[in-house]
């Protein structure tokens, strides 16, 4: 009778502690340094200036990341999503945001290390040692 109190005990002890949420893992660049966890999202603000942006545009001048061109695999596609990362070989592929346009944003934090790019028609936030994408927006 005792080990089933003390199975019921630890189970009442765990089951809250399940619940409860841990910090993200610290990510390690090349050399075994820590990358500081810093956060970088497209705000409300941000996503209507990339929108009116892009409505300004004719077509033809979309610079190359946002031109839908179908490039990548569906596989790859999928991973254009925010956590996800950046496809093998298409950080050579990205855009960078055009300055007349960065303008229009708020700045990025200075401690993220990330930057701004155009892929396969959508708009990032890439954090540079990862590859993780930390925001997603489709702007057309």
């Amino acid at each position: 009778m005792k080990k089933g109190l003390t199975i019921l005990g630890l189970l009442a002890f765990a089951i809250p502690l399940a619940g409860q949420s841990r910090p993200p893992a610290p990510r390690f660049r090349p050399g075994g340094q820590v990358a500081e966890m810093v956060s970088a999202v497209f705000k409300d603000s941000d996503r209507r200036a990339i929108h009116q942006w892009v409505q300004g545009l004719s077509v033809t001048a979309f610079p190359p990341g946002l031109a839908k061109r179908g490039d990548l695999s569906p596989q790859a596609r999928k991973q254009l999503r925010k956590n996800g990362t950046l496809p093998a070989g298409m950080e050579k592929s990205v855009s960078p945001f055009p300055d007349d346009l960065t303008k229009r944003l708020e700045p990025l934090p200075a401690a993220c290390g990330c930057d701004r790019v155009f892929l396969d028609g959508k708009a990032l936030i890439v954090a540079r040692a990862t590859s993780q994408i930390l925001d997603a927006v489709d702007p057309l």
